[in-house]
């Protein structure tokens, strides 16, 4: 998800108050536009003319940066509310702003406008700052260029592992992030569609991975009720602790809603493939490939599912022209950070009946399916695997969870001895290795022009 920057604050072009906004708003239609930019001006009536961080060249002429702009407000907060001082960063294009398919199809009032959101951004500001910091805009922005690029949309209670200092630059805890609602703006319904605003929240590492076992809803009322965030969530670049750290209690009642609720994330892009360990090939090469899809199924990264079912691309031939292939003895390969994963996709998701999916960067997938009742289920007792292009479904009798919760709970805590690796789970029915490497150790082939 690389993407260029918007460049540095200050820059000729790049960065100057709202005022510099281009004269074609005023030869159309820019109702999209309008209605977020009221909607600022509630907020921040006292700022007419705020920064705006904008890309030298826009996309529908050719630019690499999607989004028209970013505003950057200055919010003094409520010190006696838990809420700091901060910088308040909002989008401008991932909505349709002008109705006129520069960028998006219109759509009709109550459908969603463009990809139906704008993100936001609060990072605190210290009392002395004067200029907001560019690597917000550039963190924005690649965020933006991979949800245009593969029109995963980002839903609310979403995390997005990001493994890395938000900034770029530091060594910092805050290297991830989750999806909240912005606490201030309002969702719009505009002539163009509908648009919701959704809130990036920088996260350390063990509140990602908290997230990603039990429900980014849950770990976003722990982030609201803290001191550390509030209530409206602004990322402190110089947060230290964890909120388990600060408070080891919390830790116990994690643990308790994903014993009560399980876990509501349904997939993940890991580092990761499958192949066959007999036959000729590890890859069944069909006339067209099944997308296996999660209704509702949300961010590239991860996660929620808001509905309980797979279903196939609608856009799918039918089944007798897929070239479905039953397979057996299969190896799915992880690196040692996705088999992480690997015990709560077995206890939080399985065990509760709920499927899961392991998708890799060049396209293949394995779903996990606790039961052969979805119509759009291809494994049966008789055939638990099969394979349909880079998809591999696994039927996950009980057996095989049953084996799976015991044989794989060593994998909770990544082994940092490489000389351990790898390491070979054995499971009989159906016929399933798991071989887990080191991080960074597992080979990705890489596809020149992988589907999407």
């Amino acid at each position: 998800m690389e993407a260029e920057s918007f460049g540095e604050l200050g820059a000729s072009g790049l960065m100057g108050d709202s005022s510099d906004e281009s004269d074609d708003l005023d030869e159309c239609d820019s109702y999209g536009y309008e209605a977020i930019d009221r909607s600022c001006k509630i907020i921040y009536a006292d700022q007419p003319n705020p920064l705006q961080s904008t890309p030298r060249v826009q996309v529908w002429l050719g630019g690499p940066d999607p989004l028209d702009f970013i505003r950057i407000y200055s919010n003094e907060g409520d010190l006696s509310k838990n809420i700091p001082p901060h910088w308040h960063f909002i989008t401008f294009g991932f909505s349709d702003l002008y109705g006129d398919g520069r960028v998006h199809r219109r759509e009709e009032r109550g459908e969603p406008s463009g990809f139906g959101f704008e993100l936001t951004l609060r990072v605190q500001r210290k009392v002395e700052d004067t200029v907001p910091p560019d690597w917000a805009p550039t963190l924005i922005n690649k965020l933006a260029r991979y949800v245009f690029h593969t029109g995963n949309v980002l839903h609310v209670g979403d995390h997005i592992p990001w493994h890395k200092p938000l900034d770029g630059e530091s060594s910092c805890r805050i290297q991830h992030m989750l999806v909240a609602e912005d606490p201030q703006l309002l969702d719009l319904d505009t002539p163009y569609g509908t648009v919701e605003f959704r809130q990036l929240v920088g996260v350390m590492d063990e509140e990602i991975k908290a997230a990603q076992k039990w429900k980014g809803a849950g770990m976003l009322q722990l982030l609201k009720d803290s001191p550390d965030v509030g209530p409206f969530f602004v990322t402190d670049m110089a947060r230290k602790e964890s909120l388990f750290e600060k408070n080891p209690s919390l830790q116990a009642m994690v643990k308790d809603g994903i014993e009560k609720d399980g876990s509501n994330m349904g997939h993940v892009t890991a580092v990761f493939t499958w192949r066959l360990l007999k036959g000729e090939s590890g890859d069944v090469t069909p006339k067209r490939s099944i997308k296996m899809k999660e209704t509702g199924a949300t961010p590239a990264d991860n996660n929620n599912d808001n509905k309980e079912n797979i279903v196939r691309d609608e856009d799918s031939d039918q089944e007798d022209d897929q070239h479905v292939e039953p397979v057996q003895d299969v190896q799915l390969c992880f690196d040692a950070e996705a088999a992480e994963l690997l015990p709560m996709v077995v206890k939080a998701r399985l065990k509760k009946g709920r499927f899961f999916i392991f998708r890799s960067a060049d396209n293949h997938a394995v779903h996990l399916v606790p039961s052969t009742h979805e119509e759009s289920v291809l494994v049966s007792d008789v055939q638990p695997m099969k394979a349909v292009g880079s998809d591999l479904q696994i039927f996950c009798t009980r057996a095989l969870i049953e084996e799976m919760t015991e044989a794989l709970d060593e994998l909770q805590t990544v082994d940092e001895d490489i000389s351990r690796y790898p390491k070979i789970f054995k499971f009989s029915s159906p016929s399933v290795q798991v071989a887990v490497y080191p991080r960074g150790h597992l080979s990705m082939p890489r596809k020149d022009n992988p589907s999407k």
